[in-house]
């Protein structure tokens, strides 16, 4: 079953609360409308997504590059909130423009699928990794393959390994560290063990506990990865994992698109991640995320809770009897409590959501209207990012 984070943020809505504008309800709600957006709020993105929003942690070190913070041996666990704050503190940097490009490829490891890519930044590219036989169901019955992992690439010089850990919570217990190699190369290891978490609408059905380990290793000259394993899948042994990151491989590269034009861009903004799926997933086909200019660092996690972003997604209308928390009417929508808009274009739903208060709904609905969607079913038709 896919792991919600609503699940886990609901057990601790009396962590002590963040700034105005990101209380707890305020993330569960962006989650429930990732969720129903079919973002990326199924598998280990949600794991990802977890650790920047909110945790029950031993006393910890500083956070890694993935948003993962290292945990110190034998501490003892205590109730913290550490979501970001809704809105950037620094001054936005210049427009830079990135080429969201990457030459990693898919590959099988056993009854393992690794990628394709789905999410490319400036600092990281992000692979999904399935089990063979292994799904999650959407409201109206329908099955998709479920990602029990995500393999997440760097750039040179980005990721500190020192820094690798992990945060328990009620749902999650970290292992200690121990030394490992992958292909000669320096790596480190930490088993997690996943249970049910207290109250959860969707307990683990096969056993109680799931033990995974968790990788980062050096994969190339002064460059890292990480694998990150997920809430609901099965064991993965150490020997499993380090063999999926062994054989992480590079060929011809290729580029995320998106299917639509944007006629209208706010001054300053620009895209920072991209996401593309295809249809078999039950995911979103186009996620992107725009921020004032480039991220003052490129590994920052981009996820739900990046702090004063304006996300486009689209995915297919609502069928009747699919939860959907976007109007399905004609024309532009706009929702002022939850500082977004959406519109239907033929067959699919583009929504506009943004976070951190930067963007009137009057932006909102002119990036709305300035949108032109391509033939979403036909990746020929997509347009090179160019904002």
């Amino acid at each position: 079953m896919p792991y919600h984070i609503e699940d886990v943020l609901e057990s601790v809505r009396n962590a002590p609360q963040p700034p105005a504008h990101t209380t707890t309800d305020d993330i569960i709600n962006r989650a429930r409308r990732t969720r129903n957006r079919r973002n990326l709020a199924i598998g280990a993105g949600v794991v990802a997504c977890l650790a920047a929003a909110v945790t029950v942690l031993p006393q910890l070190a500083p956070a890694d590059p993935s948003g993962i913070m290292a945990a110190n041996d034998g501490a003892t666990p205590m109730a913290s909130f550490s979501p970001p704050p809704a809105a950037p503190i620094d001054e936005p940097l210049p427009v830079k423009k990135i080429d969201f490009k990457t030459n990693l490829v898919e590959y099988r490891v056993g009854a393992y699928q690794i990628g394709p890519a789905t999410t490319v930044t400036e600092g990281y590219t992000e692979l999904p990794v399935y089990h063979d036989g292994l799904s999650w169901e959407d409201d109206l019955g329908s099955k998709y393959p479920l990602s029990v992992a995500t393999l997440t690439v760097y750039q040179k010089d980005l990721y500190d390994p020192s820094t690798f850990g992990g945060a328990g919570n009620a749902t999650l217990t970290i292992g200690e560290q121990y030394p490992v190699t992958v292909g000669g190369r320096e790596a480190i290891g930490r088993d997690w063990t996943y249970g049910s978490p207290p109250d959860s609408s969707e307990p683990q059905k096969a056993t109680s506990k799931q033990t995974m380990a968790a990788l980062a290793w050096q994969w190339d000259d002064e460059a890292w990865a990480t694998f990150v394993p997920s809430y609901g899948g099965p064991d993965l042994p150490r020997a499993t994992v380090a063999d999926i990151a062994e054989k992480l491989s590079t060929d011809k590269e290729r580029e995320l698109k998106v299917p639509y034009r944007l006629g209208y861009v706010p001054k300053g903004w620009q895209a920072v991640s991209v996401s593309q799926t295809e249809a078999k997933y039950g995911m979103s086909d186009s996620v992107v995320y725009l921020h004032q200019g480039p991220l003052a660092n490129p590994a920052t996690r981009v996820d739900a809770v990046l702090p004063g972003h304006l996300s486009i997604g689209v995915f297919p209308k609502p069928k009747p009897g699919e939860k959907n928390e976007f109007s399905t009417e004609p024309g532009i929508q706009c929702y002022p409590d939850g500082e977004s808009c959406s519109v239907i274009h033929g067959d699919y739903l583009v929504s506009l959501s943004g976070y951190g208060k930067l963007l009137s709904l009057d932006e909102l609905r002119k990036v709305a209207d300035g949108l032109e969607l391509r033939d979403v079913a036909d990746r020929s038709t997509w347009e090179k990012i160019d904002f």
